[in-house]
């Protein structure tokens, strides 16, 4: 894999999966349209083209255009944070996360352990990137829960739920404001969402600390995050 040029903006790093002010979602409308892969009325765009589903759901419109104009650090360009998901990409530097077969490490914000079975929208991040990400990020500078995930499974998307006969979206109970909508859901549910994020499952989860990672990974780190390459802005 060619590797990917890294960003930097006021000396700090700026995760892949954080978008720029040049990639601001397009407000296209939604629209009522037949859908005969998903079996009756659904939403979509007036001018749809293939790369906007994914496994059969509509997904946001967000441009890519990374690098243009200043970063959002914190927030979540939804095209990549999918593609580091599926991919199983560090959300910091977008390389694959580990080898095959290897367990994959999360982090999260809070104190609360990452348990198997729960939902994460967060993607893997190499050893080598956490500890920059726990240094650098407002969401992570106070308090952090990481464990080592031997396995995921894709699980469904959060995204907008729109209602069939106002076409307004529907409220959710989440905090992010997305409503939760899996994959193995009825098909009338799938059809009237507009997909934001990917979600998968974690299983067989190991609780760690970063400290407590091999020395040599928290050396490799010190050498790997300065930003001696890539584009400083």
């Amino acid at each position: 894999m060619t590797p990917r040029e890294q960003r930097y903006q006021h000396g700090l790093r700026v995760p892949a999966i954080a978008p720029w002010t040049g990639e601001a979602p397009l407000s296209t409308p939604v629209m009522r349209r037949w859908l005969p892969f998903l079996g009756g009325e659904g939403i979509g765009f007036a001018d749809e083209q293939p790369a906007d589903r994914h496994r059969g759901l509509l997904w946001k419109r967000i441009p890519q255009a990374e690098g243009k104009g200043r970063a959002q650090i914190g927030l979540v360009h939804g095209p990549r944070q999918r593609q580091a998901m599926n991919e199983r990409l560090c959300q910091v530097c977008f390389a694959p996360a580990a080898p095959a077969g290897e367990p994959l490490l999360f982090l999260v914000a809070g104190a609360r352990p990452i348990a198997d079975g729960e939902r994460m929208t967060q993607p893997p991040v190499h050893q080598e990137c956490a500890f920059e990400a726990v240094r650098d990020c407002p969401h992570l500078d106070q308090e952090y829960s990481a464990a080592l995930v031997g396995r995921t499974s894709s699980w469904g998307v959060g995204g907008l739920v729109y209602h069939p006969e106002t076409l307004k979206p529907l409220p959710s109970r989440q905090k992010s404001g997305l409503s939760l909508v899996p994959y193995a859901s009825p098909p009338i549910r799938r059809r009237w969402t507009l997909a934001v994020r990917e979600v998968t499952i974690v299983h067989d989860c190991t609780p760690v600390l970063l400290d407590d990672l091999p020395a040599e990974t928290a050396s490799t780190a010190a050498r790997s995050v300065g930003p001696g390459t890539g584009v400083a802005r």
